[in-house]
């Protein structure tokens, strides 16, 4: 007989929450060691016992058997003296002391053996609201605090019924030691389940809890109850998202590829932006003007249980109030949603924490993510350095988020919002809060933009004033860069083309149409849109027509405008070039603001980049190849791509006749050729062949391919964002990046 060997082994990451603890336990009993297993807060230990062959093997075959799920960031192992009367192996109560860290686990969506158990008529759980096991099922969203056990959960004011406790202690069972689960014996409730169904059938709208907020629903093929719900949020013009039974059903709505389904069908789950098809009963107010729709399918089993009662697609969108955040509390819903909803379909399990659903969509079979929520967040980065600070990030102020560092670990909060009210930014400093809480980390550093009138940069002065702590301020448009730079591992000098709506620039003025150098370290601005002034500051970007009055002569801007009153319009030209008025941009956001406005937008915005997104599908219309031929000029030592020009032969050609759609394909064209002819010059003077895109401009599909296109026609290596987001979203995670490498 081998030697017997006792080893202690210490594992991090998301290896609580996932099944971790049974899946390895099973496995050590099955090849006849002893020990134990339990969770600590920020890590799970286990000590195996047994023949020194098969304690090796179980140690060589750790990564096989863990569970598909978990995610190990540390695996460490000794030997520890051996324990004579070690008989089996068993999960021993949790260890609750020390930090929490980085292992709490994000929401799942509901697995494939829970659905079919789901609809299995002999099952116990038939049909059940809140079926879940090891591999589906909340997690963040209900948890007090780790280590992940059931009386840190919501779930603890469900206590087991026997037949529920028998398979907790079964290690037979699929749920052995699953802290999360229940049944229709001692489970939550819902409430008000047909009465519910019979108004979304009838026409009426519904406030729905799920799993980290409310949702508001309504039938999508229903152009009144659609409108209805418009006006009663307030919402005129933004897409709603759509929920379909299935995978199967969507395809009758939309064109879906391979990827796109295998999105839906993940474990994250997350609303993906798809091609609609033509000529369906999707409401054509769902999402007016517009050839995509985010769409997603059940991933709770209630909202699953809905859909199959009312078999038609329903929207589902967050409940708030209009820029607040969104609503998790059942008190709060009923009093706030009492205008909107006819109806209110509520459980009885509490959320603790807001989750809203995450966004994102296929581009060259890759995952882009535009907003990081539900089953992503809260997930740890892992960096390729121990950062020697303790850093808070506090983002933008538009889509935002904070992150945080720790060692070798970068964590981006969920989905907050724009920083506007009173309750967002409430949300705000509650989020910082609770993670600074729940991650153990007090910060020594806080990292946060330049624009001296961000609520988040103000927020940052008075926390590091009254913590004395070291407050750092970086450029937005660097942020985007490095958030780039990081995800993609790049290293040295690369070229970057930062396209977004605005961001304070070094100078003082209002940038967004920028070619950077730079590395980890630091950036140099070399290239740009030309300026053009903002008439009225930020009611261009509700107005966006104003924008024309810098870009067209005084007549073609009066000729153009036809749908503004005169008197308006000769204000408009007074202030124009007044820099007091009309503050001075390189914004490309707002370019495409005005070239929308230009050909055929002609309402207010009711929603960020909507004048944009019009543009955008208005080009989708058109196979057009034209481009029209720019100017490239120097200015202050940096080259720019007229954006007067640009503007002025999109309007000549709009009188000549040309369709708007192909006019719309060639502002994409003409912008894309022209800075890509900049920037290319940019890396040929400076010995550069990488180059990465950045900045919510990028999300626009047509723009992002004809850049990357014609990069790479010339030789140049282009690299995007994947994982962190594009757009504002991924400022925070940039900001810590800077930290770690600068503080």
């Amino acid at each position: 007989m081998n030697e017997i060997k006792r080893v202690e082994i210490k594992v991090k990451g998301i290896v609580q929450g996932v099944g971790f603890r049974p899946a390895m336990s099973k496995h050590a009993a099955a090849i006849g060691l002893t020990g134990k297993i339990f969770n600590a807060r920020d890590s799970v230990h286990i000590e195996i016992q047994g023949d020194d062959q098969i304690v090796r093997q179980y140690i060589d075959r750790f990564y096989d058997l863990i569970p598909a799920n978990a995610v190990i960031s540390s695996f460490s192992y000794n030997n520890i003296p051996i324990e004579l009367n070690d008989k089996e192996f068993i999960i021993v109560e949790s260890m609750d002391s020390g930090p929490t860290r980085f292992s709490i686990p994000p929401d799942l969506a509901v697995c494939k053996t829970c659905r079919d158990e789901f609809y299995d008529t002999g099952s116990r759980r038939y049909l059940y609201p809140f079926i879940s096991c090891g591999d589906c099922g909340p997690r963040y969203t209900y948890m007090k605090d780790m280590p992940y056990d059931r009386s840190n959960t919501s779930m603890i004011e469900f206590p087991f019924c026997k037949k529920c406790l028998n398979e907790y202690n079964d290690p037979s069972d699929r749920r052995y030691h699953i802290e999360g689960f229940s049944c229709p014996e001692c489970g939550p409730v819902i409430k008000q389940f047909d009465e519910t169904i019979d108004v979304l059938l009838e026409g009426g709208i519904a406030a729905i809890k799920g799993l980290g907020g409310y949702h508001i629903a309504c039938s999508a093929i229903d152009y009144n109850a659609v409108q209805k719900l418009r006006d009663r949020k307030a919402r005129p013009g933004k897409p709603f998202a759509v929920m379909f039974k299935s995978v199967e059903a969507a395809n009758d709505y939309v064109n879906l590829y391979p990827n796109e389904e295998r999105l839906l069908l993940s474990k994250e789950s997350p609303i993906v932006i798809v091609e609609k098809r033509d000529n369906t009963n999707i409401a054509i107010n769902v999402a007016p003007d517009n050839g995509y729709l985010g769409i997603m399918i059940p991933y709770t089993p209630l909202h699953q249980l809905i859909l199959d009662r009312v078999n038609i697609p329903l929207i589902m969108t967050s409940a708030n109030i209009s820029g607040d955040p969104l609503i998790i509390d059942d008190a709060k819903a009923a009093m706030e949603l009492s205008d909107i909803a006819d109806i209110f379909l509520t459980h009885n399990r509490e959320i603790y924490k807001r989750a809203d659903d995450s966004i994102s969509y296929i581009y060259n079979g890759n995952e882009i993510n535009i907003r990081m929520g539900r089953g992503k967040m809260p997930y740890p980065i892992k960096l390729h350095r121990v950062s020697e600070k303790k850093i808070l990030s506090v983002g933008a102020e538009l889509k935002s988020n904070i992150s945080i560092v720790s060692d070798d670990n970068l964590v981006t909060s969920n989905h907050i919002g724009d920083l506007g009210t009173p309750d967002t930014f409430n949300h705000f400093i509650e989020t910082v809060n609770e993670m600074s809480d729940f991650y153990s980390v007090k910060p020594d550093t806080v990292i946060a933009d330049i624009h001296p009138d961000y609520e988040s940069t103000c927020f940052a002065k008075n926390y590091c004033n009254d913590n004395a702590i070291k407050l750092y301020q970086i450029q937005h448009h660097f942020a985007h860069f490095l958030s780039c730079y990081f995800e993609n591992e790049l290293k040295g000098t690369v070229a970057g083309i930062i396209f977004d709506g605005t961001g304070y620039g070094t100078d003082g003025t209002i940038w967004g149409g920028e070619i950077l150098t730079g590395d980890i370290h630091s950036f140099a601005r070399h290239g740009r849109l030309s300026l053009f002034p903002l008439p009225g500051g930020e009611k261009a970007i509700i107005e966006p027509w104003r924008i024309l009055a810098g870009l067209l002569s005084e007549d073609q801007f009066f000729d153009t405008c036809t749908w503004v009153e005169q008197s308006t319009l000769e204000n408009i030209q007074r202030i124009v070039y007044n820099e007091r008025f009309s503050p001075l941009t390189s914004s490309a956001g707002r370019l495409f603001d005005a070239a929308g406005a230009l050909l055929g937008f002609k309402k207010n915005v009711s929603y960020e980049a909507e004048a944009a997104i019009y543009l955008e599908m208005l080009a989708m219309k058109s196979g057009s190849k034209d481009v029209i031929p720019y100017t490239i000029k120097k200015e202050n030592q940096l080259t720019e791509l007229d954006t007067s020009m640009l503007i002025k032969e999109l309007y000549k050609r709009k009188k000549d006749g040309s369709e708007l759609y192909d006019l719309a394909k060639i502002f994409h064209n003409s912008l894309s050729d022209g800075i890509v002819n900049i920037a290319a010059e940019i890396c040929s003077q400076n010995g550069i062949n990488q180059l990465l895109l950045s900045g919510g401009v990028f999300q626009n599909r047509i723009m992002l391919t004809e850049v990357e296109k014609r990069l790479e026609s010339i030789g140049l290596k282009v690299f995007i964002n994947k994982r962190i987001p594009t757009n504002d979203a991924g400022v925070s995670a940039g900001q810590a990046i800077y930290g770690v490498y600068n503080a």
